[in-house]
Protein backbone atom coordinates (compact mmCIF):
# COMPACT_ATOMS: atom_id res chain seq x y z
CA UNK A 1 0.00 0.00 0.00
CA UNK A 2 1.35 3.40 -1.00
CA UNK A 3 2.12 5.66 1.97
CA UNK A 4 0.67 9.18 1.93
CA UNK A 5 3.73 11.26 2.72
CA UNK A 6 2.82 14.39 4.76
CA UNK A 7 5.82 16.54 3.76
CA UNK A 8 9.03 16.33 1.80
CA UNK A 9 12.43 17.92 1.24
CA UNK A 10 13.00 20.53 -1.39
CA UNK A 11 16.16 20.71 -3.48
CA UNK A 12 17.87 22.67 -0.68
CA UNK A 13 17.02 20.03 1.93
CA UNK A 14 14.50 22.25 3.70
CA UNK A 15 11.10 21.10 4.90
CA UNK A 16 8.32 21.52 2.32
CA UNK A 17 4.58 21.06 2.77
CA UNK A 18 2.16 20.30 -0.05
CA UNK A 19 0.49 23.71 0.07
CA UNK A 20 3.88 25.40 -0.33
CA UNK A 21 4.91 23.78 -3.64
CA UNK A 22 3.56 23.20 -7.14
CA UNK A 23 1.40 20.19 -7.92
CA UNK A 24 2.73 17.00 -9.45
CA UNK A 25 6.36 16.48 -10.33
CA UNK A 26 6.85 20.22 -10.64
CA UNK A 27 7.13 20.37 -6.85
CA UNK A 28 10.78 19.28 -7.23
CA UNK A 29 10.70 17.56 -3.83
CA UNK A 30 12.29 14.39 -2.53
CA UNK A 31 11.34 11.74 -0.02
CA UNK A 32 12.63 12.33 3.50
CA UNK A 33 13.42 8.64 3.85
CA UNK A 34 14.74 7.33 0.51
CA UNK A 35 15.59 10.65 -1.23
CA UNK A 36 13.63 9.60 -4.33
CA UNK A 37 11.56 12.15 -6.33
CA UNK A 38 8.01 12.84 -5.19
CA UNK A 39 4.88 14.25 -6.75
CA UNK A 40 2.52 16.58 -4.90
CA UNK A 41 -1.20 15.79 -4.83
CA UNK A 42 -3.64 18.52 -3.84
CA UNK A 43 -7.39 18.25 -3.31
CA UNK A 44 -9.98 21.01 -3.20
CA UNK A 45 -12.20 19.15 -0.73
CA UNK A 46 -11.54 17.61 2.67
CA UNK A 47 -12.50 14.14 1.48
CA UNK A 48 -8.81 13.35 1.09
CA UNK A 49 -5.91 15.20 2.59
CA UNK A 50 -3.13 16.72 0.52
CA UNK A 51 -0.01 14.59 0.39
CA UNK A 52 3.12 13.59 -1.47
CA UNK A 53 3.60 10.29 -3.26
CA UNK A 54 6.60 8.68 -4.82
CA UNK A 55 6.92 9.51 -8.48
CA UNK A 56 5.86 6.67 -10.81
CA UNK A 57 8.42 3.90 -11.28
CA UNK A 58 10.98 5.31 -8.85
CA UNK A 59 10.24 3.03 -5.91
CA UNK A 60 11.29 -0.55 -6.52
CA UNK A 61 9.47 -3.43 -4.82
CA UNK A 62 12.84 -5.02 -4.19
CA UNK A 63 13.91 -1.99 -2.19
CA UNK A 64 10.75 -0.41 -0.74
CA UNK A 65 10.82 2.95 0.98
CA UNK A 66 10.64 2.80 4.78
CA UNK A 67 8.64 6.02 5.11
CA UNK A 68 5.92 5.95 7.79
CA UNK A 69 4.12 8.40 10.01
CA UNK A 70 6.69 7.59 12.71
CA UNK A 71 9.62 8.51 10.50
CA UNK A 72 7.73 11.60 9.38
CA UNK A 73 7.23 12.75 12.97
CA UNK A 74 10.89 12.18 13.81
CA UNK A 75 12.09 13.96 10.69
CA UNK A 76 9.84 16.94 11.38
CA UNK A 77 11.13 17.19 14.97
CA UNK A 78 14.73 16.91 13.84
CA UNK A 79 14.20 19.67 11.30
CA UNK A 80 12.61 21.94 13.92
CA UNK A 81 15.45 21.37 16.38
CA UNK A 82 18.07 22.00 13.72
CA UNK A 83 16.53 25.35 12.76
CA UNK A 84 16.16 26.70 16.31
CA UNK A 85 18.60 27.55 19.11
CA UNK A 86 16.59 27.29 22.36
CA UNK A 87 14.25 24.85 24.10
CA UNK A 88 12.12 25.14 27.23
CA UNK A 89 12.60 22.29 29.72
CA UNK A 90 10.65 21.60 32.95
CA UNK A 91 11.98 21.46 36.50
CA UNK A 92 13.56 18.20 37.57
CA UNK A 93 12.90 16.53 40.92
CA UNK A 94 15.30 13.61 41.29
CA UNK A 95 15.04 10.64 43.65
CA UNK A 96 18.16 8.90 44.98
CA UNK A 97 16.29 5.59 45.14
CA UNK A 98 14.60 4.09 42.11
CA UNK A 99 11.48 3.26 44.14
CA UNK A 100 11.18 6.95 45.15
CA UNK A 101 11.00 5.93 48.80
CA UNK A 102 13.21 8.83 49.87
CA UNK A 103 12.55 12.54 49.68
CA UNK A 104 12.80 14.15 46.25
CA UNK A 105 15.67 16.55 45.53
CA UNK A 106 15.37 19.59 43.28
CA UNK A 107 18.02 19.13 40.59
CA UNK A 108 17.13 22.05 38.32
CA UNK A 109 14.34 24.57 37.95
CA UNK A 110 12.26 25.17 34.86
CA UNK A 111 14.53 26.90 32.38
CA UNK A 112 15.08 27.86 28.74
CA UNK A 113 18.31 26.31 27.46
CA UNK A 114 20.24 27.90 24.64
CA UNK A 115 22.07 25.52 22.32
CA UNK A 116 24.21 25.74 19.22
CA UNK A 117 22.54 25.71 15.84
CA UNK A 118 24.49 22.58 14.96
CA UNK A 119 22.53 19.63 16.34
CA UNK A 120 23.90 16.08 16.37
CA UNK A 121 21.20 13.80 14.97
CA UNK A 122 21.62 10.07 15.45
CA UNK A 123 19.30 7.25 14.47
CA UNK A 124 17.91 5.50 17.51
CA UNK A 125 19.83 2.41 18.54
CA UNK A 126 17.31 1.11 21.06
CA UNK A 127 14.12 0.67 19.04
CA UNK A 128 12.18 2.00 16.09
CA UNK A 129 10.05 3.96 18.55
CA UNK A 130 12.84 6.39 19.47
CA UNK A 131 14.96 9.03 17.80
CA UNK A 132 17.90 10.84 19.37
CA UNK A 133 18.92 14.49 18.98
CA UNK A 134 21.88 15.89 20.92
CA UNK A 135 21.75 19.61 21.67
CA UNK A 136 25.08 21.25 22.48
CA UNK A 137 24.28 23.72 25.27
CA UNK A 138 26.76 25.97 27.05
CA UNK A 139 27.23 23.94 30.25
CA UNK A 140 26.50 20.42 29.02
CA UNK A 141 24.96 18.47 26.17
CA UNK A 142 21.25 17.67 26.26
CA UNK A 143 20.22 14.38 24.71
CA UNK A 144 16.60 14.52 23.60
CA UNK A 145 15.03 11.10 23.19
CA UNK A 146 12.07 11.60 20.87
CA UNK A 147 9.77 8.68 21.53
CA UNK A 148 6.31 7.46 20.63
CA UNK A 149 6.11 5.30 23.77
CA UNK A 150 7.47 7.32 26.68
CA UNK A 151 6.08 4.93 29.29
CA UNK A 152 8.13 2.07 27.85
CA UNK A 153 11.40 4.01 27.69
CA UNK A 154 14.16 2.68 29.93
CA UNK A 155 17.29 4.56 30.94
CA UNK A 156 20.38 3.09 29.30
CA UNK A 157 23.78 3.15 30.99
CA UNK A 158 25.46 3.28 27.58
CA UNK A 159 24.68 6.99 27.28
CA UNK A 160 27.33 9.59 27.97
CA UNK A 161 27.06 10.42 31.68
CA UNK A 162 28.16 14.00 30.93
CA UNK A 163 25.03 14.56 28.86
CA UNK A 164 21.59 15.30 30.24
CA UNK A 165 18.80 13.01 29.07
CA UNK A 166 15.30 14.32 28.45
CA UNK A 167 12.57 12.10 27.02
CA UNK A 168 10.09 13.88 24.74
CA UNK A 169 6.74 12.21 24.07
CA UNK A 170 5.84 13.03 20.45
CA UNK A 171 2.88 10.66 20.12
CA UNK A 172 0.45 13.61 20.05
CA UNK A 173 2.12 14.90 16.88
CA UNK A 174 0.53 12.04 15.00
CA UNK A 175 -2.75 13.98 14.81
CA UNK A 176 -0.95 16.65 12.78
CA UNK A 177 0.92 14.31 10.46
CA UNK A 178 -2.13 12.16 9.69
CA UNK A 179 -4.64 15.00 9.74
CA UNK A 180 -6.22 16.85 6.85
CA UNK A 181 -4.90 20.29 7.75
CA UNK A 182 -1.77 21.62 6.08
CA UNK A 183 0.75 24.07 7.49
CA UNK A 184 0.95 22.56 10.98
CA UNK A 185 4.67 23.13 11.36
CA UNK A 186 4.12 26.10 13.71
CA UNK A 187 1.90 24.06 16.03
CA UNK A 188 4.40 21.21 16.20
CA UNK A 189 7.30 23.63 16.65
CA UNK A 190 5.52 25.44 19.50
CA UNK A 191 4.73 22.21 21.34
CA UNK A 192 8.14 20.66 20.80
CA UNK A 193 10.08 23.70 21.99
CA UNK A 194 7.72 25.18 24.62
CA UNK A 195 5.32 22.55 25.96
CA UNK A 196 6.59 21.17 29.28
CA UNK A 197 4.15 18.32 29.90
CA UNK A 198 5.59 16.20 27.06
CA UNK A 199 9.16 16.41 28.44
CA UNK A 200 10.53 14.33 31.28
CA UNK A 201 14.02 14.34 32.76
CA UNK A 202 15.80 10.99 33.08
CA UNK A 203 19.28 12.17 33.95
CA UNK A 204 21.15 15.37 34.79
CA UNK A 205 24.97 15.60 34.93
CA UNK A 206 24.81 17.41 38.29
CA UNK A 207 22.27 15.19 40.01
CA UNK A 208 24.91 13.12 41.87
CA UNK A 209 26.38 16.33 43.29
CA UNK A 210 22.89 17.56 44.22
CA UNK A 211 22.14 14.29 46.03
CA UNK A 212 25.44 14.52 47.95
CA UNK A 213 24.77 18.13 48.99
CA UNK A 214 21.22 17.25 50.01
CA UNK A 215 22.24 14.33 52.22
CA UNK A 216 25.13 16.30 53.74
CA UNK A 217 22.75 19.13 54.62
CA UNK A 218 20.17 16.65 55.89
CA UNK A 219 22.72 14.91 58.15
CA UNK A 220 23.88 18.26 59.50
CA UNK A 221 20.30 19.19 60.35
CA UNK A 222 19.80 15.84 62.09
CA UNK A 223 22.98 16.26 64.14
CA UNK A 224 22.02 19.83 65.07
CA UNK A 225 18.56 18.69 66.14
CA UNK A 226 20.10 15.97 68.32
CA UNK A 227 22.41 18.50 70.00
CA UNK A 228 19.52 20.88 70.66
CA UNK A 229 17.44 18.04 72.09
CA UNK A 230 20.31 16.95 74.36
CA UNK A 231 20.81 20.56 75.52
CA UNK A 232 17.11 20.94 76.36
CA UNK A 233 17.14 17.63 78.25
CA UNK A 234 20.19 18.70 80.25
CA UNK A 235 18.58 22.04 81.14
CA UNK A 236 15.40 20.28 82.26
CA UNK A 237 17.42 17.93 84.44
CA UNK A 238 19.30 20.86 85.99
CA UNK A 239 16.07 22.68 86.71
CA UNK A 240 14.53 19.57 88.23
CA UNK A 241 17.62 19.04 90.42
CA UNK A 242 17.42 22.62 91.68
CA UNK A 243 13.74 22.24 92.50
CA UNK A 244 14.15 18.94 94.35
CA UNK A 245 17.37 19.77 96.27
CA UNK A 246 16.60 20.42 100.02
CA UNK A 247 17.36 24.04 100.91
CA UNK A 248 17.53 25.41 104.45
CA UNK A 249 15.75 28.63 105.24
CA UNK A 250 16.16 30.15 108.72
CA UNK A 251 12.46 30.95 108.85
CA UNK A 252 10.92 28.04 106.96
CA UNK A 253 13.51 25.31 107.61
CA UNK A 254 14.38 22.74 104.92
CA UNK A 255 12.28 23.31 101.83
CA UNK A 256 12.01 21.07 98.76
CA UNK A 257 10.87 23.90 96.55
CA UNK A 258 11.67 27.44 97.65
CA UNK A 259 8.97 28.81 95.33
CA UNK A 260 6.25 27.02 97.32
CA UNK A 261 7.02 27.91 100.95
CA UNK A 262 5.08 26.27 103.76
CA UNK A 263 4.31 27.68 107.19
CA UNK A 264 7.18 28.76 109.51
CA UNK A 265 8.68 26.00 111.61
CA UNK A 266 7.44 25.41 115.15
CA UNK A 267 10.84 26.24 116.67
CA UNK A 268 10.88 29.63 114.98
CA UNK A 269 7.33 30.37 116.16
CA UNK A 270 8.34 29.55 119.76
CA UNK A 271 11.30 31.93 119.56
CA UNK A 272 9.09 34.72 118.27
CA UNK A 273 6.51 34.15 121.04
CA UNK A 274 9.04 34.07 123.94
CA UNK A 275 11.24 36.96 122.85
CA UNK A 276 9.16 39.63 121.24
CA UNK A 277 11.28 42.29 119.62
CA UNK A 278 11.25 45.70 121.42
CA UNK A 279 9.82 48.70 119.69
CA UNK A 280 12.36 50.97 118.09
CA UNK A 281 12.06 54.79 118.38
CA UNK A 282 13.89 57.46 116.43
CA UNK A 283 16.02 60.13 118.19
CA UNK A 284 14.99 63.71 117.36
CA UNK A 285 17.28 66.76 117.80
CA UNK A 286 16.12 70.32 118.55
CA UNK A 287 17.74 73.83 118.80
CA UNK A 288 16.30 76.78 120.68
CA UNK A 289 16.28 80.03 118.64
CA UNK A 290 16.46 82.13 121.82
CA UNK A 291 19.32 80.61 123.82
CA UNK A 292 20.73 78.43 121.07
CA UNK A 293 20.56 75.39 123.31
CA UNK A 294 20.64 71.99 121.57
CA UNK A 295 18.99 68.90 123.05
CA UNK A 296 17.42 65.61 121.94
CA UNK A 297 14.32 63.52 122.63
CA UNK A 298 13.04 60.24 121.29
CA UNK A 299 10.12 60.20 118.92
CA UNK A 300 8.14 58.51 121.69
CA UNK A 301 8.53 61.61 123.97
CA UNK A 302 8.15 64.14 121.19
CA UNK A 303 6.05 62.53 118.46
CA UNK A 304 5.79 63.95 114.97
CA UNK A 305 2.16 64.86 115.56
CA UNK A 306 2.93 67.92 117.79
CA UNK A 307 4.05 71.34 116.52
CA UNK A 308 5.58 72.93 119.73
CA UNK A 309 7.96 71.76 122.42
CA UNK A 310 9.60 73.44 125.44
CA UNK A 311 13.32 74.29 125.57
CA UNK A 312 14.98 72.30 128.33
CA UNK A 313 17.30 75.24 129.14
CA UNK A 314 15.27 78.47 128.98
CA UNK A 315 11.77 76.96 129.02
CA UNK A 316 10.72 78.98 125.96
CA UNK A 317 8.44 77.46 123.34
CA UNK A 318 10.15 76.09 120.24
CA UNK A 319 8.24 75.51 117.02
CA UNK A 320 8.99 72.13 115.41
CA UNK A 321 7.63 70.17 112.50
Amino acid sequence: MEVLIPFAKDKNGSLAFVDEVESGLECACFCISCDMPLSAHKYKTNIRRDHFKHAPKVNSKDKPCEISYKRAIFWLCRNILATNTSIHLPRYIGYPNSDKSDEGVLITDENVYEYQSKVTLNPAVESAQNEIAILHANDFDITLVLTLESSAYQFSSTYNQKSAIVVVDVEDFRKYVEGKVNGYRNQVESELLEKLSIKHWHFHPQQTQRFTEFYRSKNQKIQLAKKEQAQRKWEEQQQLAEETEPLYDPVYGFQQNPRYKSKPTRAFRDIIDLNPAPKQYETRWFRCPSCFHVWSHSSEDVPYSIDLTECSHCASSVKIG
